[in-house]
């Protein structure tokens, strides 16, 4: 089933032709790192959509060794790279770097690819910088409740 799922996500991206990513670095339950993927396309009636299309384990935390494995999974799926129109990640060093971060070396590839920080992410960071700034909002966000 999930090939099939993803044979016809790769069917609406080709048709669709031009496309964005959404890459996110995410430990899952055992604490191994992965790759999250998400693309973004529109289709013919202008609507957009995102869709997940795979976890890529243990691929580094190197701009290089993340492009190797994104290209890799992008060749597998059949879809040209070079169609990359956006991408957007957090503002980690080894994701947004301007030489040799992620964006960097995609944009090598497709130079259309405009980079985007994920607001997501920095509002994220700002909330958790916030919680752990004072005991009061370290009590706040992290105490834990019964119901909860």
């Amino acid at each position: 089933m999930s090939k099939t799922v993803i044979d016809n996500i790769v069917i609406q991206i080709k048709k669709s032709k031009y496309f964005s990513i959404i890459v996110d670095s995410t430990p899952d339950n055992t604490k191994v790192d992965q790759l999250t993927i998400i693309i973004r396309y529109i289709t013919d009636n202008s609507s957009i959509i995102e869709r997940f299309v795979g976890f890529l384990k243990s691929v580094g935390h190197e701009g290089e060794d993340m492009e190797t494995a994104l290209i890799q999974h992008f060749t597998d799926l059949d879809i040209n790279f070079k169609n990359c129109r956006g991408q957007s990640y957090d503002n980690a060093s080894n994701m947004s770097g301007i030489y040799n971060g992620l964006q960097a070396r995609i944009k090598r590839i497709s130079k259309q690819a405009l980079f985007v920080p994920c607001a997501a992410h920095s509002l994220n960071l700002v909330g958790s910088n916030a919680a752990e700034a004072t005991s009061e909002g370290t009590r706040f966000f992290f105490q834990h409740t019964d119901g909860f």
